[in-house]
């Protein structure tokens, strides 16, 4: 009978020391690895990219068509200590130019609208772009979503459609903010 009861505790001591290295080993991986949930990304459409000293937040182009004018929306952050301009060239050679003070930002939401004409790219494509900054001369292709008024959070900032017999105007810079 005794030999039971020591067979017994032997078995209960062996299967809590197996369960405790199971449950260890178990949560073992994330010991060392952050959960998920404390990594916070931003929930976008647009593009996140770097130009030099120069960062593009929630960068996109919204367009009815493609060979109609595409509005650039997003924000540029200077992180440098002098004021720059940000020029984005469209395939087609139109240009926009936005002014960011130094350690400032520019948001593109802002009026007056900066358009690309045209946006080279019909809704739920990419467009490839240039961009360059002249405090540091540094360029790069980027490529922007082109999307339309299909999410009712940019109905408001879609370009206009253009009438018969309009033609296109010229852009001006919006003023950044510091």
């Amino acid at each position: 009978m005794a030999t039971t009861t020591l067979l017994a505790g032997i078995r209960f001591t062996a299967c809590a020391l197996t369960m405790g290295l199971v449950l260890l080993v178990g949560s073992g991986c994330s010991y060392d690895n952050p959960p998920e949930t404390t990594k916070i990304t931003a929930a976008t459409n647009g593009i996140n990219a770097t130009v030099g000293p120069m960062k593009l937040a929630d960068m996109l182009i919204l367009a009815h068509a493609a060979d109609q004018p595409g509005r650039i929306l997003g924000t540029v952050f200077n992180t440098s200590a002098k004021d720059a301009v940000v020029t984005i060239s469209g395939a087609s050679g139109s240009k926009v130019s936005i002014p960011v003070k130094a350690n400032g930002e520019t948001s593109l939401a802002q009026s007056p609208a900066m358009m690309l004409d045209p946006a080279a790219g019909p809704p739920g494509s990419l467009v490839t772009v240039r961009v360059s900054e002249d405090s540091t001369g540094a360029s790069a292709d980027v490529q922007l979503p082109v999307l339309n008024s299909t999410l009712p959070e940019y109905e408001s900032y879609m370009p206009a459609t253009p009438g018969p017999g309009t033609t296109s105007g010229t852009t001006s810079s919006p003023s950044p903010t510091k």
